[in-house]
């Protein structure tokens, strides 16, 4: 059995219930270095990987093994990489999402909120521009401080909120005017746009 279990944004206060349990249920728990370091007050025999190839080679389909990964593994995450790549998958169990963590710490009602991620992909800044509200998933290749000039050289105005390491004790929010430099940790970031559109 194969259970992609969502951990939310990394700290183990923000993970469920059935999240917790699920892990420690598990034959074998599979997860990526920095979570799997994270998830040791849990148990202490997860398999760390680094790459989804070896995410790949320890899915036993005669253990229970569950699969964590950070935030919801169906926003822009693993379950969704899974199914495209045609590999099953008995249960998803979800987590908290960064969109949603940021909405939360920057007290903004995300329910019109658009997703986007231009993490490991190319970056369409056009994507953005009719959205008065959106949040976009970064790295280090496409940075918040990017992102702010990209949007001001096509006219954009309004506010950028760059986030990195919700829910981590050196979590991170910076505030300014679409345009300005801003700087955070660029691993695991990302930014919410506030834009002013004409009527």
């Amino acid at each position: 059995m194969i259970t992609i279990v969502g951990a939310g944004p990394g700290a183990l206060k923000k993970m469920t219930y059935e999240a917790v349990e699920a892990i420690r249920a598990a034959d074998r728990v599979v997860a990526f270095s920095r979570l799997a370091e994270k998830l040791t007050p849990i148990r202490r025999d997860i398999v760390a990987v680094k790459r989804l190839s070896e995410v790949e080679e320890n899915m036993d389909p005669a253990l229970n093994v569950a699969v964590v990964v950070s935030g919801d593994p169906l926003f822009f995450g693993l379950a969704g990489t899974f199914r495209a790549k045609g590999i099953d998958v008995d249960k998803v169990i979800p987590g908290l999402s960064s969109m949603q963590c940021a909405a939360t710490a920057l007290k903004l009602p995300w329910q019109k909120m658009r997703a986007f991620s231009f993490h490991g992909r190319e970056p369409e800044v056009d994507t953005l521009l009719h959205e008065p509200l959106s949040c976009v998933l970064l790295d280090k290749h496409f940075t918040a401080g990017d992102l702010s000039k990209a949007l001001a050289a096509k006219g954009a105005k309004g506010a950028i909120h760059g986030a990195s390491y919700l829910s981590y004790e050196n979590e991170k929010i910076v505030s300014a005017s679409i345009g300005e430099d801003i700087s955070i940790d660029e691993d695991l970031a990302l930014a919410v746009i506030e834009l002013e559109l004409d009527e």
